[in-house]
């Protein structure tokens, strides 16, 4: 039933009950206003009795001397009180106030009549006569006064008494009346209460019950339709649990994947963190080359690419398992109850299956590989740890060439070089608005030629909350997530360029200083804007800055690394392919590149020695820079036969601990 008849229902409930109270009032009123006029009426008759007794009477004084004495001189006044008396009583014989007394009434007529009789007798005996007559009259006439005498009487009386009851009844009834009065209120009283109960739980319960279920649909609990309401409540009900649904559904997941977004994917960590009966494992898919194609084909191929990696997603987990877009081309994969080998054996699959993307665009084929971190959960651990596990895989699955699935081995990855604490976005923040970055440098020795000027790399360090030192291994990849490293990579450039400038003499006994850049800067105009502004007035010491890029984030934007290249060669710097670890199918990217020298990675200089893998990689990386007139510098040298190895096949220049560790640079 629709609201309308409720309020109809009620509005006629009220109306009934109004009309009803006035009904009952009123028949009580009238009752004690009839009541009333009968009393008043008895009243007056009681005058008019009154005034017939008194007439009866000196009728009866003035009969009794004529009868009694033979005074005829009054005989003429008493018939005339007679008549008198008789017109009253039959006036008062046609009212149905006295009809019970109409026996009494019609014998006094009969007996006033009887006395005028006797009054004519007595005027008509001769005066010889009259005494003896009036002897036989008077015993003839003393019954007939007094009946009626007692007949007025009895009119009289009976009229008090009946007035008497009357102004009784009057009374009863006026109280009774009061009664009514505050019992019919309260009656109407009590059915508005009734009324208002009643409206109350048809249409306030369900309104009430629909807040409710808003409130804690806002806080986060499923919202619950109504049912027992009227029509327009549960029509809106429903709609706002379609609402809340499709709120609940839009908050929840990624618009153009479908999948699950970060925040609920969060979420869903902190709770399975707490669950103590399963094991559990996190997967971080991060798309390898997804930036060159979303950069060159444009963003709708991007989405196009996205959409169908969320499809390889779903349809390779099980129906329980978890998939989320955290942002950009990086996915998770939370997998419950499920074997080491099983898991492995699932993220292969979608590593496989993501390789066999490819894109077609303007003639050109490009094709699509993803570096997968595996991290179980640990009893103990916390979300934080279990995040900070997974992306240290996904970063060494990066690290050995991408298309690679890593799964964490907390035995394996806890030294202090590989397993960082990974600081909060916040103390980031902090340190680039406080400045609490401090810049470290490193010498990069020549091998073929000694007499060279010097060679430093620049390293940075951050301060934490307690004012430690700590490495860029612990603050860079949550940098990377939110986006943080245009701004760091912005300070590092800047404060070189400020200790230089103030030091002059400093700066003429260096020939080259690297200074690393981020693939996020790549991307960024911003930083390539300010180096050209810094650097543009200052061009001696432009000449001496070697910027590196590592090779992945140069493949991946090509175009835009070829113009952050071409842009600030202008000005006299240099460039070198940092973190390089083999030639991909097609060299021609190097062409393009026109970059300086070539930073080989160092974990191929640890294991060249004992991996004859490695040993020909860094030959054939060297055979390709002096093909393509490049200088080699390798990395994380730690012993003197690598140096011996590393010089015999050419390499210009060797950095690690063999010959410095980093220091301060100021």
């Amino acid at each position: 039933m629709r609201i309308r008849s409720y309020l109809a229902l009620l509005v006629f409930s009220c109306l009934l009950g109004a009309y009803t109270l006035e009904q009952v009032l009123g028949y009580y009123f009238d009752h004690v206003q009839t009541l009333a006029e009968k009393y008043s009426k008895s009243l007056l008759w009681a005058k008019d009795l009154e005034r017939i007794e008194n007439s009866a009477a000196q009728f009866l004084v003035s009969t009794d001397l004529v009868v009694a004495s033979g005074n005829t001189y009054l005989i003429y006044g008493a018939k005339n009180m007679g008549y008198y008396l008789s017109n009253e009583l039959a006036a008062i014989s046609t009212e149905n106030h006295f009809k019970r007394f109409a026996t009494e009434i019609k014998r006094s007529l009969v007996n006033v009549d009887k006395i005028n009789d006797y009054l004519d007798i007595v005027g008509s005996i001769p005066l010889d006569q009259l005494e003896t007559r009036l002897s036989t009259l008077l015993e003839e006439y003393d019954p007939i006064s007094l009946t009626l005498s007692e007949d007025i009487q009895l009119l009289l009386q009976e009229t008090n008494a009946l007035i008497t009851q009357e102004a009784l009844n009057l009374e009863t009834e006026k109280r009774f009346m009061k009664k009514i009065r505050w019992i019919a209120r309260a009656i109407f009283f009590l059915l508005i209460v009734a009324l208002w109960w009643w409206a109350n739980r048809k249409i306030c319960k369900p309104l009430n019950g629909l807040i409710y279920s808003s409130h804690r649909a806002l806080a986060g609990d499923d919202f619950k339709a109504t049912s027992n309401a009227p029509t327009e409540i549960i029509e809106l009900s429903n709609d706002f649990k379609h609402l809340t649904q499709t709120l609940f559904h839009q908050a929840s997941h990624d618009p153009l994947t479908e999948l699950q977004n970060r925040r609920a994917f969060e979420r869903n960590l902190n709770e399975i963190i707490t669950d103590k009966e399963h094991n559990y494992f996190l997967c971080f898919v991060d798309l390898d080359y997804f930036k060159t194609i979303n950069d060159t084909c444009g963003h709708a191929a991007g989405d196009e690419i996205l959409v169908s990696v969320a499809r390889i997603l779903k349809s390779n987990v099980r129906a329980y398992d978890t998939v989320a877009r955290l942002g950009g081309d990086e996915f998770a994969i939370l997998i419950k109850n499920c074997s080491v080998e099983k898991t492995l054996q699932l993220t292969n699959t979608i590593k496989e299956h993501i390789n066999t993307l490819t894109y077609h665009w303007e003639g050109e084929t490009f094709k699509l590989s993803a570096s997968i971190g595996v991290a179980p959960k640990i009893t103990g651990s916390t979300t934080t740890d279990l995040l900070h596990s997974a992306d240290v895989a996904c970063s060494l699955a990066k690290n050995a060439g991408r298309n690679k699935v890593h799964l964490f081995d907390i035995s394996q990855e806890s030294s202090q070089e590989k397993r960082q604490v990974m600081l909060p976005v916040h103390q980031i923040n902090n340190a680039l608005e406080n400045n609490l970055f401090v810049l470290f440098k490193q010498e990069i020795t020549p091998l073929q030629n000694k007499t060279v000027g010097k060679h430093i790399e620049i390293l940075l360090r951050m301060k934490d909350a307690q004012g430690e030192l700590v490495k860029p291994a612990s603050f860079f990849p949550i940098a990377a997530r939110y986006q943080l490293c245009s701004q760091i990579d912005l300070w590092v450039v800047n404060a070189v360029c400020e200790h230089f400038m103030e030091q002059h003499e400093q700066l003429k006994c260096i020939d080259t200083i690297a200074i690393n850049v981020s693939g996020h800067a790549l991307i960024d105009n911003e930083l390539a804007l300010f180096i050209s502004k810094k650097l543009s007035n200052n061009l001696h010491l432009a000449e001496k800055i070697c910027f590196e890029i590592s090779q992945a984030s140069a493949i991946e934007n090509l175009q835009k690394t070829c113009l952050f290249i071409n842009n600030l060669k202008a000005l006299g710097c240099k460039f070198a392919l940092d973190r390089f670890v083999k030639a991909h199918t097609s060299d021609s990217y190097l062409e393009e590149l026109s970059t300086d020298k070539i930073k080989i990675d160092g974990s191929l200089i640890r294991n060249m020695m004992e991996n004859p893998l490695d040993y020909s990689s860094v030959k054939a990386i060297c055979a390709m820079a002096t093909a393509t007139n490049q200088q080699v510098i390798a990395t994380h040298i730690e012993d003197k036969k690598v140096v011996d190895a590393l010089t015999k096949l050419g390499v210009d220049y060797g950095q690690g601990y063999y010959f410095a560790k980093p220091e301060p640079l100021t």
